[in-house]
């Protein structure tokens, strides 16, 4: 039997990996590259929409919506990545937060004029 619970799909963009213990909440460069433009709109502030950018807006939604939260979560960035671990109901917390945000690109502007950068 597979100990593997990966959701591609309930959080998408972000992907909730369940797998042999590991937990964690990505978000890869196909999902970054989509926002770019929003991003762009920032970038003489420093945004340029990579993984380190969305560390520090994930880090914001937790202060803000979800600070239960707060100290819970292990952020680990890559230019390429965001990776954030964490107790499964955690992530999907995060995960469900994370996907209105990148739904919304008014929310996610508004966070971006208020996240510190990473």
């Amino acid at each position: 039997m597979s100990d593997d619970r990966t959701d591609h799909s309930s959080y998408a963009p972000f992907i909730l990996m369940d797998r042999g213990g590991y937990r964690s909440l990505l978000l890869t460069e196909p999902g970054m590259e989509a926002k770019q433009h929003v991003f762009a709109e920032h970038e003489a502030a420093g945004w340029s929409g990579n993984g380190y950018d969305w560390s520090s807006i994930a880090q914001a939604v937790v202060a803000e919506r979800l600070p239960r939260l707060q100290g819970r979560l292990s952020f680990d960035p890559e230019a390429g990545m965001l990776s954030v671990s964490g107790e499964r109901a955690d992530l999907e917390a995060l995960g469900t937060a994370l996907r209105a945000v990148y739904r919304d690109e008014a929310d996610l502007r508004d966070l971006l004029s208020r996240a510190e950068l990473d």
